[in-house]
């Protein structure tokens, strides 16, 4: 192995650029149009453009990045994890136009890539598994399949992964659309719209055991992971090894997924996905390739599973017998994704102005984006892993926290807020937690009260600045009696009425700061460039402010302040705004660029609360636009496939006759 194609984007494009690195492989990348200025492009010895922007004309198109892998004149490909790591069409194809396909043989992705032919396998390994019954669109009768899986249960795609093609069912009457609604998303996204039932847990955890096979016949596990913290049906904490699991429960489980390794002849990095309730344990999903997660297995083993991977594409026996492998302290991982979660965890993206974070603070980042680079809607939204280790869960659970709280990520809205919330909560601490814990519990995702230190930070900077750029303030006044007066609206879109007048000087306090009924005693006590020291009714925190526009003008201000509690970001209002013309306040809008997937109503259709109108496809999720009132549909304004922006009007709606 000379020269790998590494057949992805982002941080695991750098990830897997680092381990051919050190193996003396060189390496190329592919980007798309979107993608031409991640920072992955520089962590590899060439790349090449694969024209286009949306996933399907790009990274997975098979014949161009197999076209690019033959003109810079590779000899293997990683398919990295996501796009076609899990596709058989793409590992026959790599191994017939010969090169070397760093995973498992087709035959081996395509057993494990249909859940059902993988839940068969399970049970002729004597691994148990859910409940379950295949739909055939042909002669199934739904209802009485559904009767026979029993309720609750889930639709899920056969060929589907990563929380995708998945629909919770708690009644018949719901099935049919629940089925509709995961075929056309499995055949958008996997281009299989097969589809099964599955009996649902109450409150599972999700534990899964990293596997690893070589060709000579030598399979072994490198313990379990935590994979229980999700949103969506999707992991955004992981951790090695799980917590609060019975020693013979981990036992089992793993010597489960070694056995259903061996029987496949499986090769390369893989995983065996369970759900575990109580005492018992069942199979979910057998995942052929690298996982998001494998960086906490490699934070607590020590082993380097890229390098593994490459090793064994190559032909060389595992280095380790089982007896070799042995976990020290623990690992918990976060994904930064771009997305709000206090509006329901819808993606978000656009320009980043800052991205930081300390690089000697013991942490491992695994970054996907710059400062400078664009969020695109077009693909999934995690942008960089944190991962904390530690001697202890506890350890490593404050250590991510206190990471996450100095990141600074000034751009698209992230899940940074709900990661430090979560990382602080005595449940999560204690390790109680499952798949449907996130959603029980809200107050995790609620909004934060508004940071006075932040507030008082950004006026500090408009009133001692060195530039000028701030010498007149929004409503400035020649009066110094007259107060300042500023409306800002936090991260959450909460609009506050601020009215202060400026102390002359730093360490003198402000006469006065009023912010909505609150009136906090605030000072300035220090000022080192963009580093601030204030006191807020005696209490006193270091934050640095980094503004976009200029306080003062006509123009909307963006202001970020980051300190010891994490990011907080501001919008401060034009002096004169005008009033909005509010020209779709008749209908529903887009909360987020994306594509349409599918319209459900017509002109004169009557429409209640509730009711669905347009399903809106963006960063690999739907998103179900619904009527929030009764209505006659008067206007559709958009089409299935069309591409929307943000706040654009997909459906005008009429008051009832």
């Amino acid at each position: 192995m000379k020269r790998l194609l590494i057949a992805n984007r982002g941080e695991v494009a750098s990830r897997v650029a680092r381990a051919a690195r050190a193996r003396g492989i060189r390496t190329v990348a592919l980007y798309s149009d979107p993608d031409a200025t991640l920072p992955y492009l520089n962590d590899v010895d060439e790349s090449l453009s694969l024209p286009g922007e949306s996933a399907t004309d790009t990274y997975l198109n098979i014949a161009a990045v197999l076209d690019a892998g033959r003109r810079t004149g590779c000899d293997a490909v990683h398919p990295g994890y996501g796009f076609l790591a899990e596709s058989a069409e793409f590992a026959e194809a790599v191994a017939q136009a010969g090169m070397t396909f760093v995973g498992p043989a087709a035959e081996c992705v395509a057993a494990m890539g249909s859940k059902v032919r993988a839940k068969d396998l399970a049970r002729k390994t004597s691994v148990p598994v859910l409940p379950d019954a295949v739909i055939d669109p042909d002669t199934t009768d739904l209802l009485e399949l559904g009767d026979r899986v029993g309720y609750p249960l889930l639709v899920k795609a056969s060929a589907g992964g990563g929380g995708r093609g998945i629909r919770p069912v708690n009644s018949p009457d719901k099935l049919t659309s629940a089925v509709t609604s995961a075929q056309r998303e499995a055949k958008a996204f996997f281009g299989d719209e097969t589809v099964f039932l599955e009996r649902f847990l109450e409150g599972p955890r999700h534990i899964e055991i990293q596997i690893l096979g070589d060709i000579h016949g030598n399979v072994i596990h490198l313990g379990d992971r935590e994979c229980s913290v999700q949103r969506r049906h999707q992991k955004i904490l992981e951790e090695c090894p799980a917590s609060l699991v019975d020693p013979e429960l981990r036992t089992s489980m793993a010597a489960a997924a070694v056995r259903l390794a061996s029987e496949i002849g499986y090769v390369g990095a893989g995983t065996c996905e369970f759900l575990v309730q109580g005492d018992e344990y069942f199979f979910l999903e057998m995942n052929t390739r690298l996982q998001v997660e494998h960086t906490v297995t490699e934070q607590v083993t020590g082993l380097d599973l890229v390098a593994l991977q490459l090793d064994i594409a190559a032909g060389a026996e595992l280095p380790l017998t089982q007896s070799d492998v042995a976990l020290t302290g623990h690992s918990i991982q976060a994904r930064v994704c771009a997305e709000d979660p206090h509006t329901g965890w819808l993606p978000s993206a656009g320009y980043v102005r800052q991205y930081w974070h300390p690089a000697d603070d013991g942490v491992r980042y695994e970054d996907g984006i710059a400062s400078g680079t664009t969020v695109s809607p077009l693909y999934d939204s995690m942008i960089t892993k944190v991962i904390a280790t530690g001697a202890t869960r506890d350890q490593a659970a404050s250590v991510l926290r206190d990471s996450l709280a100095t990141l600074q990520l000034h751009g698209p809205a992230t899940n940074v807020r709900a990661l430090l919330t979560i990382l602080d909560d005595e449940e999560y601490r204690r390790g109680e937690i499952n798949v449907n814990w996130l959603e029980h519990r809200p107050d995790l995702v609620l909004a934060d009260p508004l940071s006075i230190h932040a507030v008082a930070a950004a006026v500090a900077a408009a009133v001692h600045s060195d530039t000028g750029r701030f010498a007149l303030p929004a409503a400035w006044s020649n009066s110094p009696r007259v107060p300042v007066q500023w409306t800002l609206a936090d991260d959450h879109g909460t609009a506050h009425e601020l009215h202060y007048l400026p102390a002359a000087h730093i360490g003198e306090a402000f006469p006065l700061f009023r912010i909505d009924d609150a009136e906090p005693a605030v000072r300035t006590l220090a000022r080192d460039g963009d580093r601030w020291r204030i006191e807020v009714d005696g209490i006193t925190q270091v934050v640095t402010v980094s503004t976009d526009g200029e306080l003062g003008t006509d123009a909307e201000v963006q202001v970020w302040v980051n300190g010891p509690t994490g990011q907080t970001y501001l919008t401060i209002a034009p002096r004169f705004a005008e009033a909005a013309i509010d020209s779709v306040s008749a209908g529903p809008t887009s909360p987020m660029p994306g594509t349409v997937a599918s319209v459900h109503v017509t002109v004169g259709q009557e429409v209640a609360p509730g009711d669905r109108l347009v399903v809106v496809e963006a960063m690999k999720m739907e998103h179900v636009i619904r009527a929030g009132r009764d209505a006659v549909v008067a206007r559709v304004l958009v089409e299935a496939g069309q591409a929307v922006t943000a706040g654009r009007a997909l459906v005008e709606l009429e008051e009832r006759p």
